[in-house]
């Protein structure tokens, strides 16, 4: 049975996942997250979040939000062929760091085939579907799909990147909903960044194709827990989720 999480904003959803997972042993199959409002988070739990993050040297939530949506960039961009032509520029030297070697989420979004001959651009082409359907009106809501998975670049994959498979939007009465399958997804080390990161994907793309923003679905066809120590960091991020209430959990984690 699967199991569905509806969250009004990042990190309710985030919290609520979190501990389902601690109670169901850690991880589950094919487990649902919706959020209403996926640019919307409450600071402090993310701060309080990323002292643990930092603690156990794993990446922020803003450095993972980035690797799918370069917020930074984009805003100090002039238009999104700026922001396009930005992150064109910078790839190269982001795809030298060892991690990256096959790509970024959004450098495969943006520069779909990278080195293998002239790249496409899934991004742009999704927002100029969509704002053309939202001009002539045809009815047409579900022809809008990025791809992350190169049947090419990971056929042999056992783990690591990516773990995010395929992107569909939707268009449901004048607004676009965003959904995300991971084949994998750690929800300690990925899980609020990824959520961050696919809300403001979808924010960037409602706005320049003139739809308003809608929900975000994440389906993760396994969760993990993923790797949380000591002692103290793991209790910590259950206060954080269980808004500071004493909880009685295994620690062994």
């Amino acid at each position: 049975m699967n199991t569905v999480i509806r969250g009004a904003n990042v990190s309710d959803a985030w919290k609520q996942a979190i501990k389902h997972l601690v109670q169901n042993g850690k991880d589950d199959y094919n487990l649902i997250v919706e959020i209403e409002n996926p640019t919307l988070d409450d600071k402090t739990i993310r701060n309080q979040f990323n002292e643990v993050l930092f603690s156990m040297k794993d990446q922020t939530i803003e450095t993972v939000a980035n690797t799918i949506f370069p917020f930074g960039m984009n805003d100090k961009s002039k238009d999104r062929f700026d922001f396009y032509q930005r992150f064109q520029r910078v790839y190269p030297t982001l795809r030298r760091v060892p991690e990256n070697s096959k790509g970024t989420y959004f450098g495969r979004l943006v520069e779909w085939n990278y080195g293998k001959g002239e790249t496409f651009n899934q991004v742009e082409h999704t927002i100029l579907k969509l704002a053309r359907e939202n001009h002539n009106g045809r009815g047409i809501r579900v022809m809008y799909e990025m791809s992350i998975y190169d049947p090419d670049l990971d056929k042999n994959n056992q783990m690591g990147f990516p773990c995010m498979s395929f992107i569909s939007v939707k268009i449901r009465d004048g607004f676009i909903d965003l959904t995300a399958i991971y084949r994998n997804q750690y929800f300690v080390q990925k899980a609020y960044g990824n959520y961050l990161g696919l809300g403001r994907l979808l924010e960037f793309i409602a706005y320049e194709s003139g739809y308003k923003m809608g929900k975000l679905t994440c389906i993760a066809t396994h969760a993990a827990l993923g790797t949380i120590k000591p002692r103290d960091n793991y209790k910590k991020m259950l206060e954080i989720c269980s808004n500071q209430e004493q909880v009685e959990l295994d620690f062994d984690v």
